[in-house]
C-alpha cells in the first residue's frame, strides 16, 4: 500500500469539506460514490478510517491548531495549509505513525500544493505540536 497515495487522496477529500464547508464524512461519500480513484483496497480503508477519525476528533485538532499557530488566527490559514495541519495532527495525536514521517509526507504535498511558503508554515506548526506532544 503507498500510504503517500492515499494521504494525499486524503488531502483532497479534507481539503474539498474546507472549501464547501461541510464535514469531512460528507465530502468523503460523495469521493467513495465517484469511484473514479484506482485506490487499493488498503488505500481506502486507511482513507477511511482516517477520515472518520478526523471528524470524530475534530475539535481536539482544532484546538490544538489554534494553540500551537502564532500571530495567524486557524481561519485566516488558507485552504491548502489547514487541511494539511488538520491531517497532520489528527495523525500525530491519535494514530500510531512516527511523527517524523507524517510531517515529512505533508510538507511534500504543501511544497506540490500550496504556495512558496506553506511548507515553512506547516513544518513550524507541527513541531511546536510534536514537541508539546512528547513533553
Amino acid at each position: 500500500m503507498s500510504r503517500r497515495v492515499a494521504r494525499e487522496e486524503l488531502f483532497k477529500i479534507v481539503f474539498e469539506s474546507e472549501l464547501n464547508e461541510v464535514k469531512i464524512d460528507e465530502t468523503l461519500e460523495s469521493y467513495l460514490l465517484r469511484d473514479d480513484t484506482k485506490l487499493n483496497t488498503n488505500e481506502r480503508e486507511f482513507i477511511e478510517k482516517y477520515s472518520k477519525g478526523m471528524s470524530i476528533n475534530d475539535e481536539k485538532v482544532v484546538e490544538t491548531l489554534k494553540n500551537n499557530i502564532t500571530g495567524w488566527s486557524l481561519e485566516r490559514v488558507g485552504s491548502v495549509e489547514k487541511a494539511l495541519l488538520k491531517i497532520a495532527t489528527y495523525e500525530v495525536l491519535f494514530e500510531d505513525v512516527p511523527a517524523e514521517i507524517v510531517v515529512n509526507e505533508v510538507v511534500e504535498l504543501a511544497k506540490k500544493y500550496g504556495d512558496e511558503k506553506s511548507h515553512e508554515f506547516i513544518n513550524g506548526v507541527l513541531a511546536k505540536i510534536v514537541a508539546e506532544k512528547n513533553n
